[in-house]
């Protein structure tokens, strides 16, 4: 139990911070924790449908194994499943009500996958892959949630194409575990300064949907 509060710890804290953003009008906690357990749910298909990737040879060896399970395996399966779920149970289903509104959404779905892969690899490794995780791996789903989220926004609101909360997404997580899966000194170095990046990112992007969620949400219109 410990080890599973652990692996929670990190994600709560997150999920707690960023429904706080929202000071003027928060999102329903119901509907939050809705997609928190839907994010939570997709992480059972999305590894058997890597592992079959993987069994099926697609990732064979050297730098294409490394390119393939990177930005198609984990990458393309894992960030295309959330956003199936932000676009079907909170964009289509009007949840959305400002930019925030979708970056919140997409997080908390983000989250609730990082919780329960942290849960797995934290009761199968130990405290030390606790410590690691809790720094790197859940961070980075919840920056590529706020990426996602951001991307929904701007298709909803100002007509960018929605392809892209899925597409963009997919990229930043395949960066990441390109730089995990080198196992090097210099793969580990750029992987911090990508995190650096990417956290320097998600906070503009927050920034920039606090600026453009109205206090009135009758003031919001799509285009």
């Amino acid at each position: 139990m410990l080890y599973v509060a652990l692996a929670l710890l990190p994600a709560m804290l997150l999920m707690v911070w960023l429904y706080t953003r929202d000071t003027l009008h928060p999102e329903p906690k119901r509907a939050v924790y809705r997609l928190f357990l839907l994010g939570a749910a997709i992480v059972l298909p999305a590894g058997l449908l890597e592992r079959s990737m993987l069994d099926s040879g697609v990732a064979a060896d050297g730098l294409r194994a490394t390119f393939m399970t990177a930005f198609f395996v984990a990458g393309l399966v894992e960030e295309f499943l959330k956003a199936g779920i932000v676009d079907r149970s909170a964009v289509q289903a009007g949840l959305v009500k400002n930019p925030l509104d979708s970056i919140v959404y997409s997080g908390a779905v983000a989250l609730g996958f990082a919780s329960v892969e942290n849960i797995l690899y934290v009761t199968s490794s130990g405290f030390s892959t606790a410590i690691l995780r809790s720094v790197t791996a859940v961070p980075a789903h919840f920056m590529f949630g706020i990426l996602m989220g951001n991307m929904f926004a701007r298709s909803l609101f100002y007509g960018k194409s929605r392809a892209l909360a899925y597409i963009l997404p997919a990229l930043a997580h395949g960066v990441y575990d390109a730089f995990a899966l080198t196992n090097t000194w210099i793969g580990d170095g750029l992987l911090v300064a990508y995190l650096v990046f990417l956290l320097e990112m998600s906070l503009r992007q927050i920034e920039w949907a606090s600026r453009h969620s109205p206090v009135d949400r009758r003031q919001v219109k799509t285009v």
